[in-house]
């Protein structure tokens, strides 16, 4: 999936720029430095590697954009994050903010298979009476187990 050797932290990146892209109309380095919580500097050097890459384009002291190559490469990421969220929160039955701290931790290191089998799990699981009954046996199972 990842043809262009991007670190954990650049793939932060991208997907910060894809989701800041989807609510904002114009995305600068102050956004992105809020929604990861890292200093502008941070953002900058991060950019100008992504820049290097052809994913994003970027000038200083203006707007950040996706590259049509980089919003792919953004879009296959949040999918990735998309369905490991969805997998914990829906089937194992997390907290919201538990279940997006996993994925995003979890994101990168999964085999795509992996993801693959989980995001069809989901599937299976919404869309069979059988899995939905599954999951409510689990989260009984899991309640006992605890107390």
């Amino acid at each position: 999936m990842n043809d262009y050797k991007l670190t954990r932290s650049l793939e932060d990146y991208m997907r910060a720029v894809y989701i800041l892209s989807k609510k904002k109309r114009v995305v600068r380095v102050r956004d992105i430095s809020k929604l990861l919580g890292v200093k502008p500097s941070s953002v900058t050097s991060a950019l100008k590697k992504l820049s290097r890459m052809n994913l994003v384009e970027h000038r200083k002291h203006e707007y950040v954009a996706l590259t049509e190559k980089g919003r792919v490469l953004a879009n296959k990421l949040s999918d990735r994050y998309r369905n490991i969220e969805r997998f914990l929160e829906k089937v194992l039955g997390l907290p919201r903010e538990i279940a997006e701290v996993d994925a995003c931790n979890m994101e990168h290191h999964l085999h795509e298979e992996t993801v693959n089998r989980i995001k069809m799990f989901v599937k299976f699981i919404e869309e069979s009476p059988s899995g939905i009954v599954l999951v409510r046996e689990f989260a009984k199972y899991y309640d006992r187990k605890r107390a």
